[in-house]
């Protein structure tokens, strides 16, 4: 293996960071309902879903999420899989400020 090879292989092989966005609890609840309307568009089991209003939560390691949200109120039967998706997706995007 020559040192570039060496070399790249160690740049991509290092863990990614990831930058987040920061935001208000009303800025990631806005943008959890814009998810969620554009989810409901196609899917119509999904409407009169609402976004939870966002919370605080302890942070256990660097990188994880420091927020999270108590339950989906209007969530479908057997919609709980996909909106966790949508969950995590964003919570991954967005630090909670205050």
């Amino acid at each position: 293996m020559s040192i570039m090879s060496a070399r790249n292989s160690a740049a991509f092989g290092a863990a990614s960071i990831t930058i987040k966005k920061r935001a208000t609890a009303d800025e990631i609840q806005a943008e959890l309902q814009e998810r969620i309307d554009r989810l409901a568009a196609r899917d119509e089991k999904f409407r009169g879903c609402t976004a939870p209003r966002p919370r605080p939560s302890q942070v256990r390691t660097d990188g994880t999420p420091n927020w999270t949200v108590d339950g989906f109120p209007g969530l479908p039967s057997g919609g709980f899989g996909r909106m966790v998706e949508l969950l995590d997706q964003t919570r991954m995007e967005y630090e909670l400020v205050a």
